[in-house]
């Protein structure tokens, strides 16, 4: 087995070493108390665990978990006025400057973007702009009006200057980061837990999920449901210190004419992707676990899983659009 798939693989589930107390035996730690809060954020819903021994501290940290999520949310947003929403309306217009924090995530947008070859793209969102799955009834664009759109996407028409902060987009072209900012937002509030010095806790954010250390002593479970019939499960995952994201053609879709459409596009087309139902990564970070489980939503088993198993560290199942499961090399068939 390639060594790195090996260290993959024993990533997965692996706990944290225990101390050993007098005659080999771990020591006892004292009870902890579970808290947890369930919201909305981000246009889904939000779930916050944390374990610890003093409730007050416990709940501050909710408290700056949620907050951080909602930052993150403000500042990304396409649906108001936000930085991102000012970025796309000074396309065209040359440099614009940016947060470094901005310039930072469309610069790994990017790099994720070369490694996928373009399943992953943020300047879908100059095509995406043209539909609109909450509208009633859903608004289908023309084949007109996409091939027009697809000429102003591309990840290579955005350039960005770290040093200086600015990104510049040419005119027409518009960048979403819907792709990969909700995993972002998990990765900010898990910071806020290990910055308060939190041990054990998790983030999940609609399928974006973040687990750090242990649930009561043993890794938390995540269990990964069909696409097409959510009481079904394919797989219970333990994990700890790693992030497990799901996108897929169920979370947001309509039906015009007997024919599905759902909100993740393919860049290439301009149209919903047909490469599977679902995908499931596993990554040690979300944002990177977010941005590979929507190209492998594009790219489908065969070009996703070969992409994933050249990655270390990373691991991932997919359903194929005839319902078969796949999974990559080093993720266990159990």
């Amino acid at each position: 087995m390639n060594p790195a798939r090996s260290i993959a693989l024993a990533a997965l589930a692996a706990l944290p070493a225990l101390a050993q107390g007098e005659g080999g035996a771990p020591p006892v730690e004292p009870a902890l108390e579970l808290v947890e809060r369930r919201l909305g954020v981000m246009g889904t819903d939000l779930q916050l665990t944390v374990l610890g021994e003093d409730r007050a501290a416990l709940e501050a940290t909710l408290d700056a978990a949620e907050a951080e999520l909602r930052r993150v949310e403000d500042r990304f947003t396409s649906w108001r006025d936000s930085e991102l929403t000012r970025l796309n309306a000074a396309a065209g217009q040359g440099p614009f400057e940016v947060s470094s924090e901005q310039a930072r995530l469309v610069a790994r947008a990017l790099r994720v973007s070369e490694l996928t070859g373009g399943a992953f793209d943020i300047t879908f969102a100059s095509v995406g702009k043209l539909w609109d799955f909450k509208a009633d009834p859903p608004r289908i664009p023309s084949a007109e009006a996409i091939q027009a759109a697809l000429v102003h996407v591309g990840y290579a028409k955005v350039k960005v200057d770290l040093e200086r902060s600015t990104i510049e987009l040419p005119a027409g072209t518009r960048i979403g980061l819907g792709g990969m900012a909700k995993g972002y937002g998990v990765d900010c509030a898990m910071q806020v837990y290990l910055q308060r010095g939190i041990k054990h806790g998790m983030v999940n954010a609609g399928g974006d999920l973040k687990a750090l250390g242990l649930k009561h002593g043993k890794p938390w479970e995540i269990a990964i449901k069909h696409p097409r019939d959510r009481e079904r499960v394919l797989a219970v995952i333990p994990v700890s210190n790693t992030c497990v994201v799901t996108s897929g053609d169920y979370e947001r879709f309509v039906e015009v004419d007997g024919k599905r459409y759902h909100h993740i596009l393919d860049p290439r087309t301009g149209y919903p992707s047909t490469g599977c139902m679902s995908a499931t990564v596993i990554a040690p970070d979300a944002t990177l676990a977010d941005a590979l489980a929507t190209a492998l939503c594009v790219l489908g088993p065969e070009a996703g899983l070969k992409l994933v198993n050249g990655l270390r560290r990373v691991e991932a199942l997919v359903v194929g659009l005839d319902g078969t499961v796949h999974r990559s090399a080093g993720l266990p068939a159990r």
